[in-house]
């Protein structure tokens, strides 16, 4: 009885993670549409949720050590609690990314803090996030090690296009100094969630074989 609800806990937290991921990659979609849109009401949105996620984030850590105090998990148990605790505050930071971009867009509303002709770069770095964010969702969900070794296929996409932003900065830029910052800035939003997202890639590797990946 005592392991079986232990292990009723364990599923638990596991779906708690998989929510967790889910509740980021729609922040991620709206935070975007946010921004292209330069629709204020959404952006405030985005930002209200991050409080939930941050709460998620907390829950989660107090259900590991809950776990670790009042049971002796075997060696694959504990390997899940610790990759939760990473995975939950690469989550995190995903949320508090998509939140970033949606305070720009609020800052700038109603103007767009996008210029037009840099609409469609934007509008691929969103689909590119989204994609990652909804394949770690699965993972986390399915962990497959093949679909993880696999995402940063993906990020490599992510990359190309964060090059491209800085292109764009690099060419004749008429915009102004403020612009330039907020452009800079959205880029490197969108580039570091996709990193967050292939590095809880890499736990749900760490998770079924036990070895460490490392980033290039």
């Amino acid at each position: 009885m005592v392991r079986d609800d232990f292990h009723e806990r364990l599923a638990a937290l596991d779906a708690s993670l998989v929510s967790m991921a889910r509740t980021v990659t729609e922040m991620m979609g709206r935070a975007s549409r946010a921004l292209l849109t330069s629709d204020p009401e959404l952006a405030r949105q985005i930002v209200a949720t991050d409080a939930q996620v941050n709460q998620l984030r907390n829950t989660v850590d107090d259900q590991v050590a809950e776990l670790m105090l009042l049971q002796q998990p075997m060696a694959r148990d504990l390997r899940f609690m610790l990759a939760a605790i990473r995975i939950t505050g690469d989550l995190e930071r995903m949320g508090d990314l998509a939140k970033h971009i949606a305070k720009i867009a609020l800052l700038r509303a109603p103007a767009s803090a996008v210029p037009s002709e840099a609409a469609p770069l934007f509008t691929s770095l969103s689909e590119v996030a989204v994609r990652i964010a909804t394949k770690m969702t699965q993972i986390l969900s399915t962990r497959d090690q093949l679909d993880a070794t696999q995402l940063s296929l993906d990020d490599d996409e992510m990359d190309a296009l964060h090059k491209k932003v800085f292109a764009k900065l690099f060419s004749d830029w008429p915009y102004g100094v403020e612009a330039a910052v907020d452009f800079t800035l959205l880029g490197r939003f969108y580039e570091r969630y996709a990193d967050h997202a292939v590095n809880i890639a890499h736990q749900v590797v760490y998770l079924v074989t036990g070895d460490v990946q490392l980033r290039d």
